[in-house]
C-alpha cells in the first residue's frame, strides 16, 4: 500500500469514530431529564371545550308512516246468474281507470245489459208494473223520478228510456188484465133470459205489452257512490258472468297505512289539533285527518295487524291514482318560533335546579339561564335570553375529562 492511500484510510477511519462518538453523547443527552421535566412531560394535556352550534328552529317531535292512497268507498260488481242458459260475459265496455256514472252500461252478460245506477242497497226481486216498496223508491230516484214507491207508467218509461240510452231493448210486460164493468155479467155466464136486441155483455180487454214495464234484477246493479273509477277489472269477455266482474272505487280519497306495534303506541293519546299531512307523493302537503284504526288479518306469525285510516281534508282528486304509496308525517309537537334548538349536552342543571347553557365568545363563556321545552332523538327546544340566538357556540363537554365549570 503506498503512503497516500494509508493516510486516506486513516484520515476515513478518524472520521467514523468523530461522528459514533458524537451520536452517542446526543443519545445520552436526550435521556437526561430532570424530575420536573419528565412530570411534565408525563402529564395529560390541559382539557380543551368542545362546543356545539345553537340552531334556529323549530323542533318538531313527530314520526312518519307509510301507506296507500284509496277511495273511501269500493264496490264489487257482481254478474248476474242467467235463468235458462249460460252466463257468459260478452262485453266490457269498462276498463281499468274509467269513470262509471249514474245510469252507465257496465257490462254485458248473455247479450243482456248491466247497468249502473245510484242506490244504497242491490236489488232483491225483478220489478214490475204495479209494485211497491224501497226498491221502487229507490228505482225511480235513481231515475230522476219523484220520490214514490209505485213502479206505475211513469216508471216504465223512464226504464224504457233508460234501456234506449244504453242500446238495448227494454222488456216487455203486460198490464193487469182490466175487468169488465161491475154491472155487466161474468164473462162465461149466460142471462136466463136475453132479450131481443140486448146488448152483448162486455169481454174483459186483453193485457196490454208496456215496455219498460219489467226490470230484470240482474240487469241492474246498484251502487251507493257516483261516479265512480274502475279500480279493477277482474273478468273478460268470453269468462263466466256470474262471478266478480270488476271494482269501483268511489267517494272522498283516504290514506291507508299498516301499523308496526310501535306506530299503533305513537297514534294513541295523540293530543288533540295534532298536524298531520302528506310529506310525500301525489297530494304532498295535503292536509289529513285520523278517521280510526281497524285490526286486519294477522301477520305470517299469527300477531294481530292494524290499519289505520286518515280522510284527506279537500282535495279534487285530479292528480290522484288509487293505489299510489304516500307518506304520513304526523307532527305531535313543534316548538314555537322563539325557541332555538340544542344538543342535550349543552344542558346544565344548578344546585337549586335551575337549567342553563354556557354560551363561549372569544374565549369567555357565559351562563344563561333556559326552559326546556321538550326533547326529542338528544336535541332540545329551549327558549332564553336574546343573546341565545341561532349560530352561536355553547359548551357541551370537554376533552381529556377535564371540568368546565
Amino acid at each position: 500500500m503506498t503512503v497516500g492511500r494509508r493516510n486516506a484510510v486513516t484520515t476515513a477511519a478518524i472520521m467514523v469514530a468523530v461522528v459514533a462518538a458524537t451520536l452517542s453523547v446526543w443519545a445520552v443527552a436526550s435521556r437526561a431529564r430532570t424530575p420536573a421535566q419528565r412530570a411534565a412531560e408525563a402529564a395529560p394535556p390541559p382539557p380543551s371545550v368542545l362546543t356545539a352550534v345553537v340552531e334556529e328552529g323549530p323542533l318538531s317531535d313527530e314520526f312518519t308512516l307509510e301507506g296507500t292512497l284509496s277511495r273511501q268507498s269500493r264496490a264489487s260488481v257482481q254478474g248476474p246468474v242467467v235463468a235458462n242458459g249460460r252466463s257468459v260475459v260478452t262485453d266490457l265496455p269498462v276498463k281499468e281507470g274509467s269513470r262509471v256514472g249514474n245510469r252507465q252500461l257496465i257490462a254485458v252478460v248473455s247479450g243482456r245489459p248491466l247497468i249502473a245506477l245510484q242506490g244504497r242497497f242491490a236489488s232483491y226481486r225483478d220489478l214490475r208494473l204495479g209494485d211497491e216498496g224501497p226498491d221502487v223508491r229507490q228505482l225511480r230516484l235513481a231515475l230522476g223520478l219523484r220520490s214514490d214507491d209505485v213502479y206505475d207508467r211513469a216508471t216504465a218509461a223512464s226504464v224504457a228510456r233508460l234501456y234506449r240510452n244504453v242500446g238495448y231493448p227494454a222488456p216487455l210486460a203486460t198490464t193487469p188484465t182490466e175487468s169488465a164493468p161491475a154491472d155487466s155479467a161474468p164473462a162465461d155466464s149466460t142471462p136466463a133470459t136475453a132479450k131481443p136486441g140486448a146488448p152483448t155483455p162486455a169481454e174483459p180487454k186483453p193485457p196490454a205489452a208496456v215496455r219498460g214495464g219489467l226490470l230484470p234484477m240482474g240487469e241492474v246493479a246498484f251502487l251507493p257512490t257516483l261516479p265512480a273509477t274502475v279500480v279493477d277489472v277482474t273478468a273478460g269477455v268470453g269468462d263466466k258472468g256470474d262471478k266478480s266482474l270488476l271494482t269501483l272505487a268511489s267517494g272522498g280519497w283516504q290514506v291507508v297505512a299498516t301499523l308496526s306495534e310501535d306506530d299503533r303506541a305513537n297514534l294513541r293519546g295523540l293530543p288533540t289539533g295534532t298536524s298531520m299531512s302528506i310529506s310525500e307523493g301525489p297530494a304532498e302537503g295535503k292536509k289529513i285527518t285520523l278517521a280510526g284504526v281497524r285490526e286486519v288479518k294477522a301477520d305470517e306469525e299469527g300477531k294481530p295487524a292494524y290499519a289505520a285510516t286518515f280522510k284527506i281534508s279537500a282535495t279534487s282528486g285530479a292528480d290522484l291514482t288509487d293505489g299510489i304509496p304516500v307518506s304520513v308525517r304526523i307532527v305531535r309537537r313543534q316548538s314555537p318560533r322563539e325557541a332555538v334548538v340544542v344538543p342535550v349536552s349543552a344542558l346544565w342543571t344548578k344546585v337549586g335546579g335551575q337549567t342553563e347553557v354556557h354560551i363561549e365568545s372569544d374565549g369567555r363563556r357565559t351562563a344563561v339561564p333556559v326552559e326546556v321545552l321538550f326533547v326529542v332523538d338528544g336535541r332540545a327546544a329551549v327558549t332564553g335570553p336574546a343573546e341565545l340566538t341561532g349560530g352561536v357556540e355553547v359548551t357541551v363537554g370537554s376533552r381529556n375529562g377535564g371540568s368546565i365549570g
